[in-house]
């Protein structure tokens, strides 16, 4: 996650599926939540329940005062499928979000864009596939795509559309290629990338998507970056130069720049 202030800039979580009780442990009193914003890498759980649950999460975590800009994830419905979700131009981040009216300091990303956040240039790229997929729809007992259940999320808590079509693919290649950016923002990582260590073992790699990990490979060649920040895989961590990988771990943007930044300059790594 990024905690940002709205001039943004800060870094913080990914994957919190619901749960912000971190954000009462002490971590974020320095910051003045009305000058303060977080950036979620993904499955933030605000759209996940799609019912008066995640109603009431919207309002509790308001309550706190901290604006919150959310890259989509796998287990999260798209904002424009929510109802009363509208898009805006944000000045904070130089770009297009979505919002619903009722919770404002909520706010969701395209799931490709460009963004500018406090001066940095800024890519997202939001979107995975669902590695329990199967066992969801299991447990809700459909068995194949002829159940008209199977596209509603509401009974097997499984997102069709969670990763980015072929053609939104293409678009989003056309739209940032050739560009440097600051920082990438996404949810999932390029296939190489994938830190197959943190594999859960009750899982059949064989039957895992990789359509967008594999498409990830080749948008990278097709971009540079100072910094490429992703969550889905529920660890905090370096996974190489410049790329990082987030989930329970609080940094300010400016921190995770210049670290990447002195490297460059003396090869040495705080």
């Amino acid at each position: 996650m990024i905690l940002c202030r709205t001039r943004i800039g800060l870094y913080a979580v990914s994957d919190t599926h619901g749960t912000f009780t971190w954000m009462d442990n002490g971590c974020l009193d320095k910051y003045i939540p009305e000058e303060t914003a977080i950036i979620i890498l993904g499955d933030s759980g605000f759209n996940f329940w799609l019912n008066k649950k995640d109603t009431r999460l919207k309002k509790e975590v308001s309550a706190k005062g901290f604006t919150f800009y959310c890259v989509r994830g796998n287990h999260e419905a798209r904002p424009q499928d929510i109802d009363n979700m509208e898009s805006m131009y944000d000045e904070n981040v130089q770009g297009i979000i979505y919002l619903e009216k009722e919770f404002p300091l909520i706010r969701y990303f395209l799931d490709y864009g460009g963004y500018t956040i406090n001066g940095y240039k800024c890519a997202v790229v939001g979107g995975a596939y669902s590695v329990d997929k199967y066992y969801r729809l299991a447990r809700a007992g459909i068995i194949n795509e002829t159940d008209p259940r199977y596209y509603n999320p509401k009974i097997s808590h499984w997102f069709y559309n969670e990763q980015l079509s072929a053609e939104e693919m293409y678009e989003a290649v056309e739209f940032l290629r050739n560009k440097h950016y600051d920082f990438i923002f996404t949810h999932t990582c390029p296939i190489d990338w994938e830190p197959t260590d943190l594999f859960l073992g009750a899982i059949d790699q064989s039957s895992v998507d990789k359509t967008m990990e594999i498409w990830f490979n080749k948008f990278k060649d097709s971009i540079s970056f100072h910094v490429w920040c992703f969550g889905h895989f529920h660890a905090d961590r370096l996974e190489r130069p410049h790329v990082e990988q987030y989930f329970n771990n609080i940094e300010e943007l400016q921190v995770i720049w210049d670290r990447w930044d002195k490297y460059d300059k003396t090869g040495k790594l705080d």
